[in-house]
């Protein structure tokens, strides 16, 4: 079931995570969390709603630099623009990119989420243990068929405090890759890169954990554990 998302309702606070390279990695690839990060990382997740935009501002310590993420939504979550800026420990920009969503020149589906922005955005939808789709935006040249759904609930200690969670479980649909029956592709499911994050079970259902690439499947693992919030 393909469905568009409302703003999650933490709209106005400021996220702060930290940020470690995954325990142990599900997958040898060639990026390596425990090369990228700082060895003290914080991720930042903000959160703004006004003049019928929804902006998420994203920030994560990297171990010779910064990167930076800001990604404009309108009010029911179509999206509209990326800049994205990496700079290095001296300051100058590595990577600069500004991604106009609402160009004609690339046809973008409903519910098209840039890639590294999902597990924060999802709060904002019910989990009600029906899987769902949506898309995430990885490139111009790609943009993939994800699915989430909701596993069990149970109590996190985290350095922000305890919370009580719903673990949702997304990952990626093989048919973008390759075609294949949908027996095949049902049993392959145990077997796909996994993305498992823990929300608030109470509103306004932030994020509190993640567990999984950061990006698309291929990217460095890592995980997340909410550390504080702040307006």
């Amino acid at each position: 079931m393909l469905l568009s998302l409302t703003p999650p309702a933490w709209t106005g606070q400021t996220l702060r995570y930290r940020t470690r390279p995954r325990p142990k990695r599900a997958f040898h690839t060639v990026l390596d969390a425990a090369e990228l990060l700082a060895e003290t990382s914080t991720t930042s997740a903000r959160l703004e709603a006004s003049n019928g935009s929804v902006l998420l501002q994203v920030g994560i310590d990297l171990r010779r630099g910064r990167m930076e993420d800001r990604i404009e939504h309108d009010r029911s979550m179509k999206i509209r623009r990326l800049e994205r800026r990496i700079t290095s420990t001296t300051g100058d920009a590595s990577r600069d990119e500004i991604v106009d969503f609402t160009s004609a020149t690339h046809s973008i589906p409903a519910c098209t989420y840039v890639d590294v922005s999902a597990p924060f955005l999802l709060g904002g939808h019910p989990f009600d243990g029906k899987s769902r789709a949506i898309y995430t935006w990885i490139c111009d040249r790609f943009i993939a068929k994800v699915y989430y759904e909701s596993r069990g609930k149970k109590t996190l200690t985290l350095p922000a405090g305890k919370f009580e969670a719903q673990e949702i479980v997304m990952y990626p649909d093989l048919n973008d890759w390759v075609s294949l029956p949908s027996v095949i592709t049902k049993l392959s499911k145990p077997f796909l890169p996994k993305y498992h994050m823990w929300y608030e079970v109470a509103p306004p259902h932030r994020l509190v954990y993640f567990e999984g690439p950061h990006g698309p499947p291929g990217a460095p693992e890592i995980t997340l554990e909410l550390e504080s919030v702040g307006d």
